[in-house]
């Protein structure tokens, strides 16, 4: 019957989940940590993904809360400590700019990892200040600079926002803030 499937689909999929986020990781080589909320219907639900040495992503553990604050994330980062990921191995955090992940992130694994701006965060946020006949133009502006190397990337990101100034402060404004 429909009800008997969809019971059985329920109590799978649980177990499923219980096994993702029960997983260790003792021996995985984590260099890249990205942490993110996402909304699923009336749910806010943190993630954490890691990129190992060989670049294969790794789905590490989810945790659902009212939004993006550090006690949430915080005990995400700590349940992925407990299941070993190393909190003394420095390593690269990549968020959306929030200071409450930053904040955790700190917390749990100190302040001496980098932690970058996730550029595809950065890009809705500027484009999100602008009339629609604009941003197609400034999204590619900005992934074309994101290709450049470093201090070709940041000029060509500069003379954007000065292009941008006067006509959209607020565009010009995130996108230096992104810098």
């Amino acid at each position: 019957s429909k009800s008997s499937v969809s019971r059985e689909f329920i109590a799978a999929s649980a177990e499923q989940l219980r096994g993702l986020c029960d997983r260790r990781f003792d021996d995985l080589d984590l260099l890249i940590i990205y942490v993110d909320g996402v909304q699923f219907g009336g749910h806010h639900v943190i993630v954490a993904v890691g990129v190992d040495s060989d670049g294969n992503k790794h789905v590490l553990g989810l945790t659902e809360g009212a939004s993006e604050n550090t006690v949430v994330v915080k005990q995400l980062l700590e349940d992925l400590v407990e299941r070993g990921v190393d909190p003394s191995r420095r390593r690269l955090f990549v968020i959306d700019g929030s200071k409450a992940l930053r904040k955790a992130i700190d917390m749990v694994f100190g302040s001496d990892n980098p932690v970058q701006r996730c550029r595809n965060h950065k890009v809705q946020n500027v484009i999100g200040h602008l009339p629609e006949d604009l941003k197609d133009q400034v999204k590619s502006v900005m992934r074309a600079a994101y290709k450049l190397e470093a201090d070709d990337g940041m000029s060509k990101l500069k003379q954007q926002a000065r292009w941008l100034h006067s006509e959209h402060p607020s565009a010009a404004t995130s996108l230096l803030e992104g810098l």
